[in-house]
């Protein structure tokens, strides 16, 4: 067989809209992108950072991103060679340190593509051992690229002198990013940005100093009602360092630094939630509970939890063989294995946390409920024991979440007013059987309810067994969404969550927005359930729930599975509500919540990052997920009561 010659070869080629997947989708947000300016004026040995943000107002033609650093700059050659290579393996090149000794950020030479997440423009003028240089990107230009072609850069429109921005003196070297043609959708809350930016970075002043629009970037620090490890510590070989972190070491000598703290409210901003991991100065996690998957692993206070676990060996390699943080550097290579005792160490650590967080939280509110009311009082008529017994039914009480002392009150009378009952008494025994958590969940219900008597509950959760029942039927035979699902859904809105108040369903999209035009379908635009959290009126508004429900199977039988577009249109709705209630007063947190029973493919692709982004909140969850959840809880609830009431009766036939 012939040879081919040189010109029959195949070859591997790139088109210019690769710089979408390295760019764009990379880095989606302003915050992103402005992070990757900060790093790479760390890796340049900056002493300072001033950046200028356009906060609070609509995008025009004329809005602008700028990044100035007093870092050591670029020539020609250095831009050349360098920065405008994209894909140089940095670490590989010059080591594992700056030239001043930091260990530096930057490792695949695609962080310069970050600025196309936020603009189609990157000018760069940059100034090094007296050589002034400047050039430009164009991003659209760059898109339109032939496999055959080179990008040629043009020189920067603005080619004036980089100056301090404190003194106004020209800098003797630096460089200054300037992005235009900002294409974001919505104007950049300054509040949030700042508290996004500061997750970010553990880099302190002294190292560093970062000033965005004239206020120094602080380090990130959160007001909260209880902090690990200043209120107490897991068993093992555990030290508090000089700054109340606690250290670890784990398998493979990877030593560990963290805090785990919880708010008194709940974090209104998703975000924010969750533990952050940093790695040599940099955030290479954002929050999350130490699972793989964002809300598998649902439990009690995640929505008050937030710290931070530094792990510099996380970023210690040099190839990209040794790289456990994905491309966009923000999130871990989760799937890696090389991370799994890390994330199982993190799993056991937020578990610790909340329970600890519980059984303190239950412990100030019991001090609480004892100083605000006459203990004595409520309990004079009964014996040592029977208090004892009662004071351990306000401790179960008083672990409910958000509960006030006049909450606790107010159960713990029902209680001791209906503890003449015989079943009631019986019941009580029989909970204070069960595993403290059972118990708990078990007064919860109690609580939210208002019911006592066991004849009552029972009845009551029988009847809400046949609804579920109803429920899967319904979607098992391929029950439509309009009018039978949401039917169901409407006239038992507990079946969703037993805490939400139903406030509207069909709610067309221009009664909340009048301006929201997006295209139209068969359906309609309208949302199937708006949901709310509120607490005793006249209080405001808590919490919006946005509730986007499927059918569970279609006509011949087979799974439904919702599409990407109807994924895509579940989002849209969710946020036309929180621009909505933004503007509100007092402004309650929006959040998503969609069912189906199943999700096509490239739907399962976009939830997953949709839930990521995590603002607002968007969740996803199966028909038989929510079913199931639903109906253990209620028939563990009717076991205990089922029980006591057939003791009861037997013992009335006994006595007859």
């Amino acid at each position: 067989m012939a040879e081919n010659n040189s010109e029959d070869k195949l070859k591997l080629k790139f088109v210019g809209s690769l710089v979408e997947q390295l760019g764009a989708q990379l880095y989606p947000s302003a915050t992103a992108t402005v992070a990757e300016l900060i790093s790479n004026a760390w890796d340049a040995d900056a002493n300072s950072v001033w950046i200028t943000m356009p906060f609070g107002a609509a995008w025009t033609p004329e809005s602008e991103i700028v990044v100035i650093d007093d870092g050591h700059g670029m020539t020609r050659d250095d831009a050349k060679s360098a920065y405008l290579v994209v894909g140089r393996k940095r670490r590989v090149e010059l080591g594992l340190t700056s030239p001043l000794g930091r260990k530096v950020h930057g490792r695949k030479g695609i962080g310069k593509l970050a600025a196309f997440g936020t603009a189609t423009i990157l000018e760069c003028s940059t100034l090094k051992d007296g050589e002034f240089t400047n050039f430009r990107l164009n991003y659209d230009a760059i898109r339109l690229l032939t496999p055959d072609q080179d990008y040629e850069v043009e020189g920067a429109e603005d080619r004036s002198v980089i100056l301090d921005p404190d003194t106004g003196q020209p800098l003797a070297h630096g460089t200054r990013v300037k992005l235009t043609g900002l294409r974001l959708k919505r104007p950049i809350v300054q509040s949030q940005f700042m508290r996004s930016m500061a997750r970010r970075f553990a880099i302190s002043a002294n190292e560093m100093r970062v000033s965005i629009n004239n206020e120094d970037l602080q380090r990130f620090d959160m007001d909260v009602e209880i902090r690990f490890p200043r209120d107490g510590v897991p068993l093992g070989e555990i030290t508090i360092d000089d700054e109340g972190w606690a250290v670890e070491v784990l398998e493979g000598n990877q030593e560990v630094r963290w805090w785990i703290g919880f708010t008194e409210r709940p974090l209104d901003e998703n975000n924010q939630q969750g533990i952050s991991v940093l790695a040599n100065g940099k955030m290479a996690q954002r929050p999350f509970q130490f699972v793989r998957s964002q809300g598998t692993e649902g439990q009690l206070g995640q929505e008050y939890l937030v710290g931070e676990v530094q792990a510099d060996w996380i970023d210690s390699g040099a190839d990209i063989e040794e790289d456990l943080i994905q491309s966009n550097r923000d999130q871990l290579q989760l799937e890696d294995v090389r991370l799994d005792s890390f994330l199982e160490w993190g799993r056991n650590r937020v578990r610790w946390a909340l329970r600890e967080r519980t059984q303190l939280r239950g412990e100030k509110r019991l001090d609480e409920f004892r100083a605000a009311f006459d203990i004595d009082d409520l309990l004079e008529d009964y014996t040592k024991r029977e208090r004892a017994s009662l004071l351990r039914v306000a401790t179960s009480i008083s672990r409910i979440p958000e509960i006030t002392a006049y909450a606790v009150e107010s159960v713990m009378r029902d209680v001791v007013n209906s503890r003449s009952d015989v079943v009631v008494r019986q019941m009580m025994e029989a909970i204070a059987e069960e595993e403290e958590f059972v118990q708990d969940r078990i007064w919860k219900l109690v609580q939210e309810f208002g019911l006592i008597d066991a004849r009552r509950t029972m009845t009551l959760i029988e009847a809400r067994l046949d609804t579920i029942g109803r429920l899967k039927e319904a979607i098992k035979n391929g029950a439509r969404e309009v009018p039978d699902l949401h039917r169901i859904v409407r006239d038992d809105a507990w079946l969703i969550d037993p805490r939400w108040h139903l406030y509207d369903d069909e709610v067309e999209i221009e009664k909340i927005i009048p301006d929201y035009e997006p295209e139209r379908d068969e359906e309609g635009l309208q949302i199937d359930f708006l949901f709310i959290l509120q607490p005793r009126s006249p209080a405001p508004i808590d919490e919006v729930i946005v509730v986007e429900i499927k059918r569970g199977t279609n006509r011949d039988g087979s799974i439904h599975k919702a599409n990407d577009s109807e994924v895509q249109k579940f989002q849209n709705y969710v946020l036309a509500a929180k621009d909505y209630y933004d503007s509100n007063t007092h402004r309650p947190r929006v959040r998503g919540l969609m069912i189906a029973q199943d999700y096509t493919t490239r739907a399962h692709r976009l939830r997953r990052s949709l839930e990521q982004i995590g603002d607002p909140t968007l969740e996803f969850k199966m028909w038989d997920t929510v079913v199931d959840e639903t109906e253990r809880m209620h028939l563990g609830w009717l076991a205990v009561s089922r029980r006591r009431v057939e003791q009861a009766d037997g013992e009335s036939g006994d006595k007859s």
